[in-house]
């Protein structure tokens, strides 16, 4: 009945994505069923109609209903797609940059083990990089530095080097001073309604029409405490006219008064994540980097920064977010549900963290076989248990 087959592939549609998709479901009605074809008007029109019933149903129904029907196992990846810009006996460099506040957890898997993967297929260096340059609202946490680094080799991630952005601050500084003298960066002392105003309608501050020598001034008193909080930043040149207003003249630093679990009060002008990535990305030679869709923003924003210097930017692969039943893909859902007692910590089974999946007995390499064979789409999917548990059984058939 071709209802039940429009219901079963809706039922699987939101199941994988969170929410199904008449155009997608109908794709696998009719490979399915192709008499589906002779009244696609038809088809379309119930699959829309049963879609809005499913998009409409509580997460543990879809998963209790997609469990009655059975689905053939799609052929699994055989390792990863080549990179086509890739030279004869070219190295490619990747890394992975965490912020140390909390225990790595899939979403984190995902990115490490894509990075990793490549790095060995084409023998480049995997880094991993600490990025710790927000000492108040992302506040560091000394013991996470280490977990997630031994959480990363227990993964089977081969990491060439570690590195703290909190301990490269002479090198960003020295950067940004480079770019003040060239004037390609000022200081900007405007207020922050004042500056939001000006990237809204595209129209240059006054602190933009400085002297090099003149926000180098200015930049010597973010560092020596003469600016307050909230009264000063260190802005890059970008285009005042770009279509996107978050783009114009973005921050590089600001001041924060805090405290740093590593470097103490020894600074106090903090670069932001766009300008510090982009110093470290050329600095580590890095030629590829993998990262969650969220940051193609980013990447535009850093190109500015590659294109002040003169220097290559890497070639980005952005993918779709690793999505955990219940909402748990984040630190700080993770975080909720433990303060909450749903969770009796980061390494409870039932947490999608590396040290819950251990706890769990899910062998490192099941975890490396399903991010391969999940690819690099941009597409959001959920954590298929069943499909981990099976590349599982097959390291636990194995074990002596």
């Amino acid at each position: 009945m071709l209802e039940q087959t429009v219901r079963k592939h809706a039922l699987k549609n939101a199941f994988d994505y969170g929410k199904a998709q008449a155009g997608s479901v109908v794709a696998k009605v009719v490979a399915e069923a192709p008499e589906a074809k002779k009244d696609m008007k038809a088809t379309m029109a119930l699959a829309k109609e049963i879609v809005a019933e499913v998009n409409k149903l509580p997460r543990k129904q879809i998963e209790t209903d997609v469990a009655q029907y059975e689905f053939p196992e799609k052929k699994q990846r055989e390792g990863l797609p080549d990179l086509d810009w890739v030279k004869p006996g070219e190295a490619v460099n990747t890394r992975i940059a965490p912020n140390p506040s909390g225990y790595a957890h899939m979403g984190h898997a995902k990115q490490a083990v894509l990075n990793d993967e490549y790095a060995k297929k084409y023998g480049g260096k995997f880094w991993l990089r600490f990025e710790d340059t927000d000492p108040r609202t992302k506040k560091p946490v000394l013991e996470f530095y280490k977990l997630i680094e031994e959480d990363l080799k227990w993964l089977g991630c081969n990491i060439f080097k570690v590195i703290k952005q909190s301990e490269r601050m002479e090198l960003y500084y020295g950067y940004a001073e480079r770019l003040l003298k060239e004037g390609k960066a000022y200081v900007c002392t405007c207020s922050k309604e004042e500056m939001q105003k000006n990237r809204v309608e595209g129209r240059a501050c006054a602190c933009r029409k400085k002297t090099p020598a003149q926000a180098m001034a200015e930049w010597k008193k973010m560092l020596d405490g003469t600016y307050a909080e909230e009264k000063a930043v260190a802005r890059i040149k970008t285009d005042m006219q770009h279509p996107n207003s978050s783009i114009r003249d973005w921050v590089m630093f600001r001041i924060i008064d805090a405290a740093h679990p590593i470097t103490g009060t020894k600074y106090r002008a903090w670069p932001l994540y766009n300008f510090a990535a982009a110093v470290d990305d050329h600095e580590m030679q890095i030629n590829l980097v993998i990262r969650g869709k969220e940051h193609e923003l980013n990447a535009e924003k850093q190109a500015y920064v590659f294109q002040a210097f003169g220097w290559p930017q890497p070639h980005s692969i952005e993918t779709g977010v690793l999505k955990i039943r219940g909402g748990l893909e984040h630190k700080s859902a993770i975080r909720e549900a433990i303060a909450k007692g749903e969770l009796t910590g980061w390494d409870d089974p039932r947490a999608p963290t590396l040290r819950g999946m251990r706890k769990k007995g899910i062998d490192p390499r099941a975890i490396r076989d399903y991010v391969i064979s999940s690819g690099i789409g941009k597409s959001d999917s959920y954590l298929d248990e069943a499909k981990l548990e099976s590349f599982n059984r097959k390291y636990k058939t194995a074990a002596p």
